[in-house]
C-alpha cells in the first residue's frame, strides 16, 4: 500500500477548492472530512493520516473559507451542490463516507439528505441544528446587517482566540500552528464575508418564519445511509449534548451517539486519539450496520429538507473515553 499526502487545488462546480488529501491505494470507501468555523481543513491534520487505512481521505476547505474560492450564494442547497461537484470530480461513480464538524456537520446532514446515492456512512460532530440554544448568541448576531462586519474587522484575531478559549475544554491546548492558520484565514475580508454569508443564509429564513403569523411546516427529511453516528464533545458550552440528541432522534432509532467526556466544541482537535478510534471502528468496511438496505441507493428527489426535520425516535448515547485518551469506568 502506498500513501501520499498532498495539497492541491480542484475546480469543481463554481468553487476552486483547496483540497488536502491522503492518497492511499486500497479498496476502502473514500472519506470526505468537512470542517467547521472558524477553522479550515487543517483541523483534520491529526486525524486524516490515521483514517487513511486502505482508503483515500479528502479534506477540502469549505467553499469561500480558508483557501477555497467561492463567491456565493451561501445557502445550504448551493453549498451542498458545490460539495456534490467535488465528490463527482474526485470519486466519479462512487460513494464516500462523510464526517462533518460544526458547519461541516450541518452540510454533511444536508448532503446525505439530498444525495443519498453519494453517501455510504454519515458522522456528525458538534454541529448546529434546527433547535439551536439561546446560548449560541453569535448565530443570530452574525445574521444582522453591517454590525458583524464592523466587530470582526475591529476584533479580528482577538475574537478568534476568544472563541477557542471559550469553547475548548480539553487539558491540552489548541495546536499553535493550526491556530496561526485560522487567524490568517479569518482575518481576510473575503473569508469573513463568506463566513457571514453561511450564517445569514441559514438564519434569516428562520427569523422571517418566526416573525410571520403564517404556519410554515417543515417536511421530514429522508436520510438513507448505511449507518449514522453522532459524535459530541460532552462539555461543549455552545452546542450542548441535547442538540446532538435531537439529531439522533431525527435520524432514527438505528443512529448511534458517542459522547467524549472532557472535550468541548472542538472535539475533533481536542480529542484526536479518541475520535480516531471511534471513526475507524464505525467506518470499517467489514461492519454491517443495522441500517444497511438490500435495495440500491435511493436517487435524490424533490422536496427534501435535510436540516430541519421533526422529532423521531429517542437517542441512544454511547459514552467513550475522555479527551485525554483514558477510558471511563462502565456506566
Amino acid at each position: 500500500m502506498s500513501e501520499q499526502s498532498r495539497v492541491r487545488t480542484v475546480q469543481a462546480g463554481s468553487t476552486s477548492f483547496l483540497l488536502r488529501e491522503q492518497a492511499v491505494d486500497g479498496p476502502g470507501t473514500p472519506v470526505l472530512l468537512l470542517h467547521g468555523v472558524p477553522e479550515t481543513a487543517t483541523s483534520w491534520k491529526a486525524l486524516a493520516p490515521r483514517l487513511a487505512v486502505g482508503r483515500r481521505v479528502l479534506a477540502p476547505d469549505l467553499p469561500g473559507l480558508g483557501g477555497s474560492v467561492f463567491s456565493g450564494p451561501y445557502d445550504v442547497a448551493t453549498l451542498v451542490g458545490e460539495l456534490v461537484a467535488l465528490i463527482e470530480a474526485e470519486v466519479p461513480g462512487g460513494r464516500v463516507d462523510v464526517v462533518g464538524h460544526d458547519w461541516g456537520g450541518s452540510l454533511a446532514l444536508a448532503l446525505a439528505g439530498v444525495r443519498p446515492d453519494l453517501v455510504r456512512r454519515l458522522v456528525v460532530a458538534n454541529a448546529p441544528y434546527r433547535d439551536v440554544p439561546l446560548r449560541a448568541l453569535h448565530i443570530p448576531f452574525f445574521a444582522l446587517p453591517a454590525a458583524p462586519e464592523l466587530v470582526l474587522r475591529l476584533g479580528g484575531r482577538r475574537l478568534l482566540d476568544a472563541a477557542f478559549r471559550f469553547a475548548w475544554r480539553a487539558s491540552t491546548p489548541v495546536d499553535d500552528e493550526s491556530l496561526a492558520e485560522y487567524r490568517a484565514a479569518y482575518t481576510r475580508p473575503s473569508v469573513r464575508q463568506a463566513m457571514l454569508g453561511y450564517y445569514r443564509a441559514a438564519t434569516r429564513p428562520r427569523v422571517a418564519r418566526a416573525l410571520s403569523r403564517a404556519v410554515h411546516p417543515v417536511p421530514a427529511p429522508h436520510v438513507a445511509v448505511e449507518g449514522a453516528l453522532v459524535l459530541w464533545g460532552a462539555l461543549d458550552p455552545v452546542l450542548p449534548v441535547s442538540v446532538g440528541e435531537g439529531i439522533v432522534r431525527d435520524l432514527g432509532a438505528d443512529a448511534v451517539m458517542v459522547t467524549v467526556p472532557g472535550a468541548g466544541h472542538f472535539v475533533v482537535e481536542e480529542a484526536p486519539d479518541v475520535v480516531a478510534e471511534v471513526l475507524l471502528d464505525f467506518l470499517a468496511e467489514e461492519q454491517e450496520p443495522a441500517r444497511v438496505h438490500a435495495a440500491p441507493p435511493e436517487k435524490p428527489h424533490e422536496g427534501h429538507t435535510p436540516i430541519e426535520p421533526p422529532p423521531g425516535a429517542p437517542a441512544k448515547r454511547v459514552p467513550t473515553g475522555p479527551a485525554d485518551g483514558s477510558r471511563p469506568s462502565p456506566s
